[in-house]
């Protein structure tokens, strides 16, 4: 079933220095680079190692080979296989999560996809989706997600670290069969559902983001940098704690995580 390692992944702060110094220094040899993943073959075998620096990829994985990841999933039950969620497609096949009766998690993936050919480096990224390439480890459960979303009747860019958020948290998780979902995978599930047009329209926010200075608002840019493009993947995440607890000390007073939340929403516009 597991036929080979097929890649190792490793996201380094730089990309250029990082494929400079594996190829100059380390001595390996470079397959494919695009703008975020550069990919070097290893001196023996096939696998190869994807040094990224792109946050939509795992900070370190590995992913096994098999011959047809659709084919393991119809067959999860017979060989004892549990997963979050079916496979999903990328570049040049398709790919899961699994995880075997002793609770280790397998990274899968296969070349089945006959759309993908080519020289494109294979990074394991769900094709397209608002979080892709972002690791869930359990699967949605919809009805019960909305339902929740409903009885709140707060809009979802105002929920973000507020006690409405904690009670949708609660009710949701209370009616899951693993109760294990973190804040951070709710709020994706939340987002995703939005973005396919599932959620409920519940008007405006209830809240303002708050007045700030324009150096301050320049200063919480910079903060954020990149991902400012990208604010939706910050709630219940250790980088949007990072920028709060930055801001908050230099301002002359603390603002609430959701506030912060609020006045970045304002400047990725």
């Amino acid at each position: 079933m597991l036929q080979r390692v097929d890649r190792i992944l490793v996201r380094v702060p730089g990309l250029e220095s990082a494929v400079r110094y594996y190829r100059d220094v380390l001595g390996m040899k470079p397959i494919r680079q695009d703008a975020h993943v550069a990919s070097f073959k290893l001196a023996e075998g096939a696998t190869e190692l994807l040094l990224h620096d792109d946050p939509d990829l795992p900070a370190e994985a590995t992913y096994w080979l098999v011959n047809d990841v659709r084919e393991l999933y119809r067959r999860r039950a017979e060989l004892k296989l549990s997963f979050p969620s079916p496979p999903s497609q990328i570049t040049h096949g398709y790919r899961a999560i699994a995880k075997d009766p002793f609770g280790t998690v397998l990274l899968l993936l296969d070349r089945k996809s006959e759309a993908g050919v080519g020289e494109a480096v294979e990074n394991a990224k769900p094709a397209g989706g608002l979080f892709a390439g972002v690791e869930q480890r359990v699967a949605v459960n919809k009805p019960a997600l909305i339902a929740a979303y409903e009885k709140i009747g707060r809009t979802a860019d105002d929920l973000p670290y507020t006690p409405h958020f904690e009670s949708l948290y609660s009710s949701y998780i209370a009616a899951l069969q693993e109760p294990s979902t973190t804040r951070a995978e709710v709020w994706r599930h939340l987002l995703t559902l939005r973005k396919a047009g599932k959620l409920p329209k519940l008007g405006e926010a209830r809240s303002k983001p708050p007045e700030v200075s324009a150096e301050a608002r320049t200063l919480l840019r910079a903060m954020l940098g990149k991902d400012i493009g990208k604010r939706d993947r910050l709630p219940y995440s250790k980088r949007f704690d990072e920028i709060v607890d930055g801001f908050n000390a230099t301002q002359p007073r603390a603002i609430s995580p959701h506030l912060v939340w609020r006045l970045v929403g304002t400047l990725a516009k």
